[in-house]
């Protein structure tokens, strides 16, 4: 089933450390448009050591886009460990002050008071979040790929409406293309024939000459290989989009560029109004098609 690149998921719930501390974590997932697959994760300290796990979770089955993950915890207090003095920071705090006190004959030592005003001179160490509670919320992440997946999969059903749409007009172009091909081809033929029936009393070697300009110029404007090309690529499409596999945009991208290559090529070689006028109306097409595809999984 074909994705889009976009949606969003959010769910909060509760976790317990020790016997009766408790916290609210609320856990965001947000998926947008990107060429390939990027995390942005952005966890409190305790829960830093999830942040790899996440983002396998997230290759596994996003597959591609900027995913964005923001967790709050409400209470952060209760993963505060011990409180320990930087005896090192102290140490060179002294040095300093030491410096100072003789460089400017001061005569007071630093009162306990200011010492532990000064910044960085305790330490803090953060309890990580417990076995139990981490899978708690790496199962909740879960959840919410599964929450951003649906929404995926349902703006991906109107993404597939559109371009079956799309391929189907560009379905009708090419054969209308190819049918006013075949009329042209056959005017020019005529056309041919007749200046080669003029040139056949001619046999000067300016008359040859000519005569093999213009069965050039005759192969030159042949656009059945590019047609039939064409047609083979809309069929590889259609093959793609019927497909299980989830991954299909960038290589859906790619066929339109295929695509917008024949036309041009078709364009180029062929100065016919009407096969001039179906081909912009294929261009188009492919050009809202590419656009389509920038946000397909």
């Amino acid at each position: 089933m074909m994705q889009s690149m976009t949606g969003f998921a959010t769910k909060t719930i509760s976790i317990t450390k020790g016997k009766n501390q408790k916290a609210t974590i609320t856990i965001s997932l947000k998926a947008l448009n990107s060429r390939y697959f990027e995390t942005n994760i952005k966890l409190p300290q305790p829960l830093s050591h999830l942040e790899t796990d996440l983002i396998k979770l997230f290759k596994k089955s996003l597959y591609r886009g900027s995913i964005f993950l923001t967790v709050w915890l409400d209470n952060p207090a209760i993963f505060k460990g011990s409180i320990e003095p930087a005896m090192e920071t102290v140490k060179n705090y002294m040095k300093a002050i030491n410096r100072i006190k003789k460089e400017f004959s001061f005569e007071n030592a630093p009162s306990l008071d200011l010492i532990t005003r000064l910044p960085n001179v305790f330490t803090i160490e953060e309890q990580a979040l417990d076995k139990q509670s981490s899978q708690v919320i790496l199962k909740t992440a879960h959840e919410l790929i599964e929450t951003v997946i649906k929404e995926r999969e349902k703006e991906g059903k109107q993404l597939q409406k559109d371009l079956d749409r799309r391929f189907a007009i560009m379905e009708k172009e090419i054969a209308d293309i190819d049918v006013r091909y075949q009329e042209h081809m056959e005017e020019q033929k005529k056309k041919l024939r007749e200046l080669l029936q003029e040139l056949s009393v001619d046999e000067s070697e300016q008359a040859e000459v000519r005569k093999s300009t213009l069965y050039t110029l005759l192969d030159k404007i042949d656009i059945h290989e590019e047609i039939v090309r064409f047609k083979s690529h809309l069929e590889n499409i259609a093959q793609m989009l019927d497909t299980p596999q989830v991954e299909k945009g960038k290589r859906i991208d790619f066929t339109l560029q295929e695509l917008a290559r024949e036309i041009n090529t078709i364009t180029a070689k062929c100065s016919d109004a009407q096969i001039s006028k179906r081909a912009i109306n294929v261009k188009v097409e492919i050009e809202k098609a590419r656009e389509q595809t920038q946000n397909i999984v």
